[in-house]
């Protein structure tokens, strides 16, 4: 029920993220809204966390809770301190906004890839138990 739960708050942050991002990208976002996209994108990051935490108690699943974990931290440093990393808007500032915005989908990926082995795992195991 948990990773059921936090996968759809994860996914639902992340479209909206997703959304406010590209508008903010494009221009139409006012200034006022980037503090939406970045709460949402915390709380793909946390949802994240959770799902990973979720997976240390799996059998075989230490490895993606590292991954969860680790992509976490790599996607909130870097929404976090984007602003600052060449700001200038006529230099290369894009570069970064494409590699942000590659992170997210990949934290995307990750909470989609464990909710969908939590899954399996649990219906192996309602099998097994049968």
């Amino acid at each position: 029920m948990v990773v059921r739960i936090t996968a759809n708050v994860l996914r639902a942050s992340a479209l909206l993220a997703l959304i406010f991002g590209i508008l903010s990208w494009v221009g139409v976002l006012p200034d006022s809204l980037i503090g939406i996209h970045m709460l949402l994108g915390i709380i793909v990051v946390i949802s994240l966390w959770i799902l990973g935490g979720v997976m240390i108690t799996t059998r075989g699943g230490i490895g993606l809770a590292v991954g969860a974990f680790a992509l976490g931290l790599i996607t909130l440093a870097l929404g976090l301190t984007q602003k600052q990393i060449l700001p200038d808007p006529n230099s290369l500032h894009w570069i970064i906004q494409v590699v942000h915005l590659l992170i997210g989908l990949g934290a995307i990926g990750m909470g989609e890839a464990i909710s969908g082995r939590y899954r399996r795992q649990n219906q192996v195991a309602k099998m097994q138990a049968r």
